[in-house]
Order: C-alpha cells, then sequence, then structure tokens
C-alpha cells in the first residue's frame, strides 16, 4: 500500500526534475548567446583562400561565412576568395558572417593594334579593350612626330593588365632637335626662313623702333640660345620695328 503511494509523488520528482532541467538548459542557452552577442572578435585574413579553408579559419574564430557573388581578379586563382568584407584585421560580433567573393580569375581580353596611330587614337583603343595606357615612351624614329611605333602588349588575346598597356611613340626622325642660336642682332626674314625651313615655328612680333639697329632685326629670342628646340616647339622673335 506505501509503495502504491509512494509511486505518483515519485513520477511528480521527476517530472519537477525534468521541467527544472529544461528551464536550466533555456537558461544557460540563452545566456551563451548574450555573450556570443557581446563578444567581438578580430576577423581572419581569407583573401587567397579556397573555400573551405576559409570556412575552417572564420569557424575557429567563431564567425561564418557567406558567399555573395563572384568577380575577375588576376591574382587569386579562380575559386579561391577574391575580397572580403568586413577586411581582415577589423572587429565582429561573435556568430556573425564574414562576406566574401570569390574569384573568377583575370579577365580575358582583345588588345588592338595601335601601331601607326595617334597617340590619341591609340589610347582610346587601347582604354576601350580594358588595357589603359599606363606608360607612354618617346623617341626619334622614322615615323612622324607622335605616332605609336611599339605596343606591349602586342596585339591579340591577353589576360587582363593589370599594370596597363605601355606605348612607344615618335618624336620625329632622328636629329630633328636642335641647339637654339643666337640670333640677336641678326636680319629678322633671313633667321624665320632658316628656321623654318629645318620645320621650326617660328613667331615674330613686332617690337619699337630702335634707330641704332637696322630695322628688321632681331631684339629678344624665346627660347634663349642654347636651349634645345624641335619641331613641336614654338621660336618667338621679337624684331626692331617689324619685318623690313
Amino acid at each position: 500500500m506505501t509503495e502504491t503511494r509512494s509511486l505518483p509523488r515519485l513520477l511528480r520528482l521527476l517530472a519537477l526534475a525534468t521541467a527544472l532541467s529544461a528551464v536550466v538548459a533555456v537558461t544557460a542557452l540563452a545566456t551563451m548567446r548574450r555573450v556570443l552577442d557581446a563578444q567581438e572578435v578580430v576577423v581572419p585574413d581569407l583573401r587567397g583562400r579556397r573555400i573551405a579553408d576559409a570556412g575552417t579559419l572564420a569557424g575557429q574564430q567563431l564567425l561564418g561565412l557567406r558567399v555573395e557573388g563572384r568577380r575577375h581578379d588576376p591574382r587569386v586563382e579562380p575559386g579561391n576568395v577574391a575580397t572580403q568584407e568586413p577586411e581582415a584585421g577589423a572587429t565582429l560580433k561573435a556568430g556573425r558572417s564574414v562576406k566574401v567573393w570569390l574569384s573568377l580569375g583575370p579577365r580575358r581580353i582583345t588588345v588592338p593594334d595601335v601601331r601607326g596611330q595617334t597617340m590619341r587614337a591609340a589610347r582610346l583603343a587601347l582604354e576601350q579593350s580594358g588595357a589603359p595606357v599606363a606608360r607612354v615612351l618617346e623617341a626619334p624614329g622614322p615615323a612622324e612626330e607622335d605616332v605609336v611605333m611599339l605596343q606591349e602588349p602586342l596585339p591579340g588575346p591577353a589576360e587582363d593588365l593589370g599594370r596597363g598597356a605601355s606605348i612607344l611613340v615618335s618624336r620625329g626622325p632622328a636629329g630633328a632637335d636642335y641647339v637654339m642660336p643666337d640670333v640677336i642682332g641678326k636680319p629678322g626674314e633671313d633667321v624665320i626662313a632658316a628656321l623654318r625651313s629645318v620645320g621650326l615655328s617660328v613667331t615674330a612680333v613686332p617690337g619699337k623702333l630702335y634707330p641704332g639697329a637696322p630695322a628688321g632685326a632681331i631684339l629678344k629670342q624665346t627660347p634663349p640660345s642654347g636651349h634645345r628646340v624641335s619641331p613641336r616647339s614654338v621660336v618667338s622673335l621679337e624684331l626692331n620695328g617689324g619685318v623690313s
């Protein structure tokens, strides 16, 4: 009879213990969540890593991983993490996720042939192809001035150029540079004709008439003697009272 009465009591105690255990578990879980929400961790550097390795590294910091998309990156192998947000070294609450974008590898482009084009036309064509000009070199050559003689990379299929393209532009035939002579006091008409005969651009500016100098003689010159000039230069001469 006693055993029969004690059974319901035992069941009630068991139910109470189960309920208390559930309350403790829920309380512990809520406490853990509050701790995780309040805990800030350092975001690891995931760039360049395989997605599985990146997930493991993020998990070690109590962080998740979320792939947001893919983008071209010539520096990272296809399928590996190209960029991440937040950046490595930033802090993030534990339990949050780091956003990552996976690499598609380098973008394939077709480099146009710009040899023989003017520098302006070549620059425009290369920019439109995805290979903007990063470096322009000049040198004397057989081509006309401002015409592209060489290019790097050569025309054809190529990978995306993070460094940009380079072009070599002609400065005109070799020997087209000259040293400006001293022409002060010399007849303006003769000097102008001589300078223009070698391709220099000359501007004659009438000056005041000085009785002590012949009419049309050169009073001032720009650039001064000793400076280098080329067909791209403009020579300015001030003449005594204008050209006679």
